[in-house]
């Protein structure tokens, strides 16, 4: 879990997100919760685990500041 500051802070830093793995997912998430996401977090997992996901159990969340 991270904050949309912490996610910010560390994509603009380039060395903590793959270019062609995290980093666009990462920059979708920041996006989103940054202009007006209806949700209070953005998650990044795999299909698999989705529903771990949503308990809070698996993935990446994002959180707003």
């Amino acid at each position: 879990m991270m904050t949309l500051s912490e996610a910010r802070k560390y994509y603009e830093e380039g060395i903590h997100f793959l270019k062609g793995s995290m980093a666009p997912k990462i920059l979708a998430c920041i996006r989103f919760l940054e202009w007006g996401g209806r949700g209070k977090k953005a998650i990044i997992t795999s299909l698999d685990k989705a529903l771990e996901a949503i308990k809070g159990e698996a993935g990446t969340h994002i959180i707003p500041d």
